[in-house]
Order: structure tokens, then C-alpha cells, then sequence
């Protein structure tokens, strides 16, 4: 009964963002406001680290959606903060849609691109799967860990790489088309009904239990969404007022949604709804200029080591489920400080390993 209601009310989330992303291209197109879309900026000379903000913020909010789980492990029955954490942690939804699409942003079918895809992904991954299910299970076989390891399964969150390295290989067979560009709007509109359909559950029957969770079709969307946002020229890159005040009515109801969602109905999102994190890309890109320059250097720099803070920080929270969350000061202090131990160590430990790989690449020099 319970996995029903929360069947149901994953499906009105979905619904009530259809519904709210009509309106709100009905308001657009009403006051004819033009509304800044995400180009990519067409430079050799230097990294586009606004899609490393996007990055950033959605690094902290999978921190966010697993600080949840460690304190639910601990306090089930104490609503009120519980509540509170699956807020935050809804509202963290928006998260692993982000990473895909601006994983898909700069993708380019080039030399050693699957080389490229082993070195820096591939690679790292199956150290810490190892390392993770050496130190998490106690009992070995090696039939396990390769399910584990191919369906992402060692610690939840790594099922974002199974996932990702399936869209690397659509990719590769989309490019052509894609590149060609007269089928890219029919492509996008197909990858969208695709998702909604996904996301109200009709491919759960037709598709292995086992795949749910690295399910391509959960995520697709915003894949094909960040390659049409690639392969896009750059436009104009003047902020409309207007558009900055309508976006933010939208955003502040869907917040107001997820409140309602999460005190009221106690309902966990889904990570893959299609309208929610689209909102918020446009809704943090009209404002991506406002931020104060040390807070975009610190959220860019998050970005930019996502992916060893998203491999080493389910590491950080395992261990910290030996220790209750309110040790630290408390629920309020005890969330802050999980967050930055999260966050901070893996940062901490990949400053150390590029001063190490400096200095010793300095000392071959000498």
C-alpha cells in the first residue's frame, strides 16, 4: 500500500510539472519575454566554467540526497528532521539530471575517444568498486562483485556510471544524425515523451528489475537536451529582467510543491523527472552572473572534481554511519558538518594527489 502512495504521488510530481512547464511557456510566449537558454561559449583558449557551477551545485545536492538516508538510519522516528532532510533532499533532485546533460554538452566523436572514456572514467571507477566492496561486504565472490560492478550496485550512487557509460555509446551512434542537425528537434521532442513515459512507469514491466535503477530511458531527456545544447551557436548573451522574475515565480512554486510533497505526503522524488531540473537550469543559468566571484570559483572548482567526490564520498558516509548524525552538535550542525565532510575531504585529497603529481613531475625536471 505504501509503495503505491508513493507510486502515486511520484506520478502527480511528474504530472504537476508538465503542467507547470505549459504555463510557464505559456507566460513566455504570452508577454513574448525572451528567455535565455544555456550556449555553451565557442572558445579554444578557456575551459566554460559556468557548466561547472551547474556541476558544482549538483555534486553538493547528491551529497545532499545521501545525508538524508544517514540520517534516516539513525532517527526514523523523529519526523519533524526527517521531513526536513527529505526536503532537502527533494529539492537536491535536480542533481544527477544536471550531470548528464552537461556530460553531453562537450562530448566530440574524436580520437582516443574511447580511451579517454577508459583513462578518466572507466578507470577510477573499478579501483574504488574494488576498494568499496572489499571494505563494505564481508563476504567475497567474484560472481557478485562483477553484478556489483556492472550494474553499479557496490555503493548506490555509483550506478551513475553504468548509466553514463551506456549514454556514451548512444552518443556514438547518435553523433551523425545528430551533427546533421535536421533531425535533432524530432530526436529531442522523441528522448522527451520517452522519459515521461518512463518516468510514469510503463517500460518497469518490459524491462529486467535488475535495470530499473541504470535505466537509460529514466535519464534520456536531458542527454539528448545537453547535445542539442552542444551543438547549438551561441546567442545572445543579454539577461531579460522579466525573464529573471518569471523564472523565479516558477521556481519559488516549485519549492512550495516539494514542501507540500515532503512535510505533508513524506514522499522521496524520483531523481529522473523530466520538468524539475530543466526549471532549475534556467532558472540558476539567468543568474550565474549574480553570483559573488569567490562563491563561482568555489562552486566551478566543486564541479570540476565531480566525479572523484562523487567515487570517493559514498566512502566518507559509509564510514560515517558508525556515528549518530546528533553527535555533532546536534540535527542542524550534525547535516552542516556531514555536508562539508563530504564535500571538503575528497576535495582535500585530490588537491594532495595534484601537488604530488606536480612536484613530481617538477622533480623529473630538475
Amino acid at each position: 500500500m505504501k509503495m503505491f502512495e508513493k507510486d502515486k504521488y511520484t506520478m502527480e510530481w511528474e504530472l504537476l510539472g508538465i503542467i507547470l512547464a505549459g504555463m510557464l511557456a505559456l507566460t513566455f510566449y504570452t508577454f513574448c519575454i525572451p528567455l535565455l537558454f544555456p550556449v555553451p561559449i565557442q572558445t579554444k583558449n578557456s575551459r566554460e566554467s559556468r557548466f561547472d557551477v551547474l556541476r558544482g551545485f549538483a555534486m553538493i545536492g547528491i551529497v545532499m540526497i545521501h545525508i538524508h538516508s544517514y540520517f534516516q538510519f539513525f532517527h526514523p522516528a523523529d519526523t519533524f528532521i526527517i521531513h526536513n532532510t527529505l526536503m532537502l533532499s527533494n529539492f537536491a533532485r535536480f542533481s544527477v539530471p544536471i550531470f548528464i546533460l552537461t556530460s553531453a554538452i562537450f562530448l566530440k566523436i574524436k580520437e582516443g575517444y574511447w580511451i579517454s572514456k577508459f583513462k578518466h572514467l572507466v578507470l577510477p571507477y573499478t579501483i574504488f568498486s574494488i576498494l568499496g566492496y572489499w571494505i563494505k561486504y564481508n563476504h567475497y565472490t567474484l560472481n557478485e562483485f562483477l553484478i556489483f560492478y556492472v550494474l553499479g550496485k557496490v555503493f548506490t550512487p555509483f550506478y551513475f556510471v553504468p548509466l553514463l557509460l551506456q549514454f556514451y555509446l548512444l552518443f556514438y551512434i547518435l553523433n551523425p544524425i545528430m551533427k546533421a542537425g535536421s533531425g535533432r528537434n524530432i530526436i529531442l521532442l522523441a528522448s522527451f515523451l520517452i522519459n515521461v513515459i518512463s518516468n510514469l512507469g510503463f517500460f518497469d514491466t518490459y524491462l529486467p528489475s535488475e535495470y530499473h535503477s541504470i535505466s537509460i530511458f529514466n535519464y534520456i531527456f536531458f542527454f539528448v537536451l545537453g547535445i542539442n545544447i552542444g551543438k547549438t551557436n551561441q546567442s545572445s548573451s543579454d539577461i531579460n529582467q522579466n525573464s529573471k522574475f518569471i523564472l523565479s515565480i516558477y521556481f519559488v512554486l516549485s519549492l512550495i510543491l516539494i514542501l507540500i510533497f515532503s512535510h505533508l505526503f513524506g514522499s522521496d522524488l524520483k531523481n529522473h523527472h523530466t520538468i524539475y531540473p530543466v526549471l532549475f537550469l534556467l532558472f540558476i543559468w539567468q543568474f550565474l552572473n549574480d553570483f559573488n566571484g569567490k562563491v563561482s570559483k568555489v562552486l566551478s572548482y566543486i564541479g570540476n572534481q565531480s566525479l572523484f567526490i562523487f567515487l570517493l564520498h559514498p566512502f566518507i558516509i559509509h564510514f560515517m554511519h558508525s556515528v549518530d548524525p546528533y553527535t555533532f552538535a546536534g540535527p542542524f550542525f550534525g547535516y552542516l558538518f556531514t555536508l562539508i565532510l563530504n564535500v571538503g575531504i575528497p576535495i582535500l585529497i585530490s588537491i594532495i594527489i595534484q601537488k604530488g603529481k606536480f612536484l613530481y613531475q617538477s622533480h623529473r625536471l630538475t
